[in-house]
C-alpha cells in the first residue's frame, strides 16, 4: 500500500489525504508530501478555494496544513476553542498569526522533541474540543473509538462523521485517478452537493 501511494500523481496524494477539506466537510487537513512536491502544491491547489501553510520542512518531507479560511476562523474564534488556545499561548486575533505560532511550536517539537507535542493542533484540524481535551487528559489512552482522531465522547456521531469523510475520500481519489485535477473534482462535488 505504501509503495502504491508513493508512486501516485500529486493530485491523488492530496485527494487521499485531504478530500474532506477539499469537499468542504472539514475545515482543514494535514498533508505530508515529499520535498520534490514543494513547488507543485501551489499549482495543484489552484481553484480549490483552499489556503495552505507549510508547518514543517524536513530533509525529505514537508508537512502542510490545508484549510478553508472562513471555516477555520469560525472554529478557532468560538468561545471554548478561543479560551483553550489562549491558554496555549495563542493571543492573536488573526488566524494567520495563530498559524505562524502553530508552525513555530510544531517545528520546535519536530526539531528537538524536548517540548511536548502541540496538542492544540487538534483545534486547528477541526477536532471537537471534548476529544482534544480528552486526548490531553488521558495522554492518548482510554479513548472510546479511534478513527480520524481518538474519540472521547459522542462515539456514534463521530463514527458517522468518519464514514462521511471516507465516502468523500473514495470519490475524490477515484476522480483524481481518472486524471481530473483537484479544482475540477472540487467544483463537481460542490455542484452535486448544492
Amino acid at each position: 500500500m505504501l509503495t502504491w501511494w508513493r508512486h501516485q500523481p500529486l493530485e491523488v496524494k492530496i485527494a487521499g489525504q485531504c478530500a474532506p477539506v477539499l469537499a468542504g466537510v472539514k475545515p482543514s487537513n494535514m498533508l505530508v508530501l515529499e520535498n520534490k512536491h514543494i513547488r507543485d502544491v501551489v499549482r495543484t491547489l489552484e481553484g480549490t478555494g483552499l489556503s495552505r501553510r507549510c508547518l514543517y520542512a524536513g530533509n525529505e518531507k514537508n508537512i502542510w496544513l490545508l484549510y478553508r479560511k472562513a471555516a477555520l476562523e469560525e472554529i478557532v474564534f468560538r468561545k471554548e476553542e478561543r479560551e483553550f488556545l489562549e491558554q496555549q499561548g495563542y493571543a492573536d486575533d488573526c488566524l494567520e498569526q495563530m498559524l505562524v505560532r502553530l508552525g513555530q511550536r510544531f517545528r520546535e517539537y519536530r526539531k528537538t522533541q524536548d517540548i511536548p507535542f502541540p496538542h492544540e493542533m487538534g483545534v486547528f484540524l477541526g477536532y471537537p474540543m471534548a476529544d482534544v481535551k480528552g486526548f490531553i487528559k488521558y495522554g492518548g489512552k482510554n479513548y472510546l473509538y479511534s478513527g480520524y482522531w481518538k474519540v472521547y465522547e459522542n462515539v456514534e456521531e463521530r463514527k458517522q462523521l468518519f464514514e462521511s469523510y471516507e465516502q468523500v475520500r473514495s470519490v475524490f481519489v477515484q476522480e483524481a485517478e481518472k486524471g481530473k485535477n483537484l479544482w475540477e473534482i472540487t467544483s463537481e462535488w460542490q455542484c452535486m452537493t448544492a
